[in-house]
């Protein structure tokens, strides 16, 4: 029996890396499926390498405990989660950053987010962000591979960590990684002008290494990320900009909406981004309307 971790998954096969960093094409034993486990890249497995079947390598016999998990992108045992959006072309969708943000909070995950496409940008909405993300509690990198502006940023942020970069298609993730590692040689795609959303050329997850240290995923884009496993009563504690007010409001089981005497509320437009604090309070109404239902 060998150890490896997934660093590519497709079609029910799955390329496993051992400790000497080969790899290995793999299939999952049929009990592991049986059990309902889903592997995901960046799981760590027990493999039993095989010969008689010139289909594959090996077995995966034992998935290992996860550290965490992420459903959409499909990727575990995580650092860091960089939320790659685009400022124009597509435009910078702020609701499904706050979103991705709020299941690297649940999962433990530390998180930034990348502005990309400053080159195709209007200097007059470049100078407007600041205003819009004051008080934002991530931080911020603004990039241009065309232009290469903030690449130097970015890659010092991804090196030493197991990253995934997350976004919707077009906003620039397999460009980005391109031009921070030239040799990677990833497929990118272009944005519709009809329907303004990108065309997905990342078909599935891949675990890369990086040449100054730690790795990254590169994962297929999304438009739709639903919560799961996320109850109204704690959708506040995964806003980090809320913690030092937990506690302080006029009610103990307050959800920060209309309760008098709120803490939170008191500080929005103060200490608190007003466009995360209108992010927290559509996702409340619809954790509340889960519950409902």
């Amino acid at each position: 029996m060998l150890q490896g971790k997934i660093v590519k998954a497709a079609g029910g096969f799955f390329s496993v890396q051992d400790e000497s960093g080969k790899e290995h094409v793999c299939r999952a034993r049929g009990a592991l499926k049986r059990g309902n486990k889903s592997l995901m890249v960046g799981d760590n497995v027990v493999f039993d390498p095989v010969e008689e079947d010139p289909a594959v390598d090996g077995i995966i016999e034992e998935m290992l405990p996860r550290s965490n998990r992420l459903d959409r992108p499909p990727v575990a045992n995580l650092d860091q989660l960089a939320v790659i959006m685009s400022i124009r072309h597509p435009d910078c969708d702020w609701q499904l950053a706050s979103r991705m943000f709020v299941l690297a909070e649940k999962e433990g995950l530390a998180a930034f987010l990348c502005l990309n496409k400053t080159d195709l940008t209007p200097a007059g909405e470049l100078e407007n962000l600041p205003a819009l993300l004051c008080n934002y509690p991530y931080r911020v990198i603004y990039t241009s591979a065309v232009e290469r502006i903030g690449l130097e940023s970015l890659k010092e942020n991804l090196e030493g960590q197991c990253s995934v970069l997350a976004g919707p298609s077009g906003v620039g993730k397999s460009t980005l990684l391109n031009a921070i590692q030239p040799g990677l040689t990833l497929k990118t795609g272009t944005v519709s002008d009809k329907i303004k959303r990108g065309r997905h050329t990342t078909r599935q997850a891949e675990l890369l290494p990086l040449a100054g240290g730690g790795s990254v995923v590169d994962t297929p884009g999304f438009t739709r990320l639903d919560f799961k496993d996320i109850e109204a009563d704690q959708l506040s504690f995964y806003f980090p900009e809320f913690e030092p007010l937990i506690g302080k409001c006029g009610f103990r089981d307050c959800r920060h909406i209309s309760e008098p005497r709120c803490a939170v509320r008191e500080q929005v437009g103060a200490r608190l981004n007003p466009m995360r604090y209108d992010h927290y309070r559509y996702f409340m109404n619809e954790l509340e309307k889960q519950e409902v239902y």
